[in-house]
């Protein structure tokens, strides 16, 4: 089986919000990840795809979008990004999804001997990568309980520990953030995240290794929309 990640679909089936407004680039990007997708990856892979995933306000709005990714190659593991406002309690999201997609929220999944964990985090008011206020100090301490949560859940026994983010849990000269030093004691193998777009700044700096963990950054735009390899069973 192998692994492939891909954050910030950004998709708006249901809604008019077309994302060319933020750049050429972002030019009919539903069907450049489709052809990109169905080239790379097979039904008996997984891919990760960590936030950001649908414009839609309320949940029935989004129900294109989940169709338009449960029609592409694989299982799919989501976890809810920032702009992601139709994701309401856990219950609603899985009965509204088809059955290749699999939210986590404060929980892990397990495929053969890859197991699955994360949350969204927040702003890491250590990083400075984004300016944050009181209120976000707020819920970055609810998330990191979350992303404790879902750590918990992962198998004691699981050979490959694979966590997704959405904000990033590193700065981009590699400094690790808390949740980094949360994770440490369940050695994640990699770390896949998005959130940030180009035109601000070259975010190549977020791909590194630090100690155990390979470090990922996966939004779509940075990828050129095609869903990146970030693990293979065969190498195990």
């Amino acid at each position: 089986m192998k692994v492939f990640a891909i954050a910030d679909l950004h998709l708006s089936f249901g809604t008019d919000k077309p994302m060319d407004i933020f750049g050429a680039h972002w030019e009919g990007h539903p069907e450049r990840i489709r052809q990109a997708w169905e080239g790379c990856v097979s039904n008996d892979d997984l891919v990760l795809i960590p936030g950001d995933i649908s414009w839609a306000l309320k949940i029935e709005d989004a129900r294109e979008d989940f169709a338009f990714i449960d029609a592409l190659p694989g299982k799919k593991v989501i976890i809810k990004g920032n702009h992601d406002y139709w994701w309401s309690s856990l219950s609603k999201v899985k009965q509204a999804l088809p059955a290749s997609i699999m939210p986590l929220q404060n929980t892990a999944a397990t495929f053969g001997e890859v197991s699955i964990a994360g949350s969204r985090l927040w702003i890491d008011p250590d990083l400075k990568i984004e300016n944050e206020s009181a209120e976000d100090r707020k819920i970055w301490e609810r998330e990191l309980t979350r992303f404790g949560l879902s750590l918990d859940a992962m198998p004691k026994d699981a050979r490959v520990r694979i966590i997704m983010t959405h904000f990033p849990p590193i700065s981009l000269d590699g400094k690790p953030g808390r949740p980094v030093e949360i994770a440490s004691a369940y050695c994640p193998d990699v770390w896949v995240f998005g959130h940030m777009h180009l035109g601000l700044m070259d975010y190549q700096g977020f791909n590194r290794t630090i100690g155990h963990t390979r470090f990922e950054f996966v939004s779509a735009d940075f990828l050129e929309f095609r869903p990146k390899l970030v693990f293979d069973t065969c190498s195990l």
